[in-house]
């Protein structure tokens, strides 16, 4: 399914100030509940809360193409984590992903392990209980 993004400017603001935040070697993560989720939850055909996803990634990561490449990067590996822990993830949240210069040399594995790693830390991905 494809994520709900975030546009306004201001919603990266508010999750940059009143947010939580966990910060990886590859990513900074925020996460603020979304207030305005209901309106989604309408929409959507099967009724069930989304998390709206923002990613940024800033000039000092490189010229346009390895930006775009980070965001590819990250936007992929939060795909696959959503795929794989649907019902461990946590729904109803703004995520902000800010990528941090040493994505460049990063794979996609590398990325979706640090994911995963920050939303545990910051506790919107639960591990099953049988899980390792």
């Amino acid at each position: 399914m494809k994520n709900t993004p975030i546009t306004e400017n201001f919603l990266f603001q508010k999750a940059y100030a009143k947010g939580r935040r966990q910060a990886g070697k590859y990513t900074a993560v925020y996460i603020l509940r979304d207030l305005k989720n209901r309106r989604f939850v309408a929409s959507d055909p099967l009724r069930r809360p989304l998390n709206r996803l923002g990613v940024t990634v800033g000039k000092k990561t490189g010229g346009a193409v390895e930006r775009s490449r980070a965001k590819r990067l990250i936007r992929d590996s939060y795909r696959l984590i959503e795929k794989e822990h649907g019902g461990e993830l946590e729904h109803g949240y703004l995520v902000v992903i800010a990528a941090r210069q040493s994505i460049a040399g990063a794979g996609c594995g590398d990325v979706r392990k640090d994911l995963e790693r920050s939303f545990s830390k910051l506790g919107i991905l639960k591990k099953e209980a049988g899980a390792p």
